[in-house]
């Protein structure tokens, strides 16, 4: 009986394999496989996935002992409960199953996805080595924890928020700033302000404004990407979920890792109250925000709340209408650094037209390219980074080398 790594993710594995070797019934056996193979590919992993999945389960147990190791702490808890745990673990790691062994040493491999949680399970494996005592094997995982933490915050790189629980974001796309053409003072502002918040140095929440299409998201997703082995982590937060903001907060306070609560397109209309709660979350309240998270946010407004006639005074319906104003400017304010994305100038959409095409190897003469550009951004769009993306898109099908 387990006491404190009861926690077992994706225990139907565990529970399927265990019954295949109590009945012995093919069928079971055939179960057991297929939910280990499909474990594997969706995770991307190779090699012996029994003992894989069972250092799977150990890296994601989240109880009392495995926080205490995250956070730097004294393990709590009696030792001799914990070795039992790990010893049934153990027990498993080295099992000799036979019906597992046409997966014993499983190949597949996926394009383009994420090896991280491969290579950090292999890492363990590295570790145990060659000594199989419950000893080394303990050393291992303990060693995983402190180093890492908890496997959610140690593999992946984003989440968005369910059910005010965290769920990973598995397929991100794979962009950095280099593919983020011009915009270099805005880059500069955000690269500077991160740093400073990833070295316990005073940071500025962060709203990345203007027009749309000029790339403040894809600007997030370079930054998450250049400085996730940094600790970085992102967490996606839409309008909706604004109340449930702080008590993901509270939960990220004590884990070992940077957190930016991200809030894409972020606007209200005058209606929505939603924007109180981020108000307080961000300066006001008892409680200050812990120093391991920051709030970055994307709008194609400045101000965030959208004003009407009569906040400007053509209207007189309001007493107090300096005071109404002032409180919808006053959560833009908040943010600390505001950095505006414009559209480009003729001569910068040309410029990143040349580089994009040069990037995706399309073969076509600089005449024809900018020709074929300026009755694209006519016809279709405006002098923004994504009306160039998506012309090269078109151009690609035509002229690619």
């Amino acid at each position: 009986m387990l006491h404190l790594f009861n926690n077992i993710k994706k225990k139907d594995i565990l529970d399927s394999v265990l019954k295949a070797l109590e009945t012995n019934e093919q069928e079971e056996i055939s179960v057991a496989i297929s939910k280990l193979m499909k474990f594997a590919i969706e995770e991307g992993l190779t090699g012996n996935i029994w003992r894989k999945y069972i250092l799977y389960v150990l890296i994601n147990n989240d109880n009392a002992y495995t926080r205490s190791i995250e956070r730097g702490l004294e393990a709590i808890g009696g030792n001799d409960i914990v070795m039992d745990d790990l010893a049934y673990f153990h027990e498993l790691y080295y099992m000799d199953i036979k019906f597992l062994s046409p997966i014993m040493d499983f190949k597949f491999q996926r394009k383009n996805y994420n090896t991280y949680l491969k290579e950090l399970i292999d890492e363990i494996i590295d570790v145990i080595g060659a000594n199989t005592s419950l000893k080394a094997f303990e050393y291992a995982i303990n060693l995983f924890y402190q180093e890492h933490g908890l496997a959610d915050m140690a593999i992946y790189k984003a989440f968005r928020v369910d059910d005010g629980k965290l769920i990973p974001i598995k397929n991100l796309l794979d962009v950095t700033f280099n593919d983020l053409i011009g915009y270099q003072t805005q880059k500069k502002m955000l690269i500077e302000n991160t740093e400073y918040f990833l070295n316990g140095k005073p940071y500025n929440n962060v709203l990345l404004y203007g027009d749309s299409g000029t790339g403040k998201s894809t600007s997030i997703k370079a930054l998450l990407n250049t400085y996730f082995d940094k600790g970085l982590r992102v967490i996606e937060v839409y309008k909706h979920q604004m109340q449930e903001i702080s008590k993901i907060i509270n939960s990220l306070k004590v884990r070992p890792y940077f957190y930016i609560i991200y809030m894409d397109d972020l606007s209200f209309e005058e209606d929505e109250i939603e924007y109180k709660y981020l108000k307080s979350i961000i300066e006001g309240g008892i409680e200050p925000k812990p120093n391991n998270v920051a709030i970055y946010a994307t709008s194609n407004r400045r101000h965030l709340i959208k004003e009407t006639v009569s906040d400007n005074g053509d209207v007189m319906d309001d007493l107090h209408r300096n005071e109404t104003q002032a409180e919808k400017l006053s959560l833009a304010y908040r943010f600390g650094l505001q950095i505006y994305y414009g559209s480009l100038s003729p001569k910068e959409f040309k410029v990143m037209v040349k580089a994009l095409a040069s990037k995706h190897n399309i073969v076509i003469t600089e005449e024809t390219l900018l020709k074929e550009a300026s009755k694209w951004e006519l016809t279709y769009g405006s002098l923004s980074g994504r009306c160039a993306a998506q012309f090269i898109s078109y151009l690609s099908n035509k002229y690619l080398r």
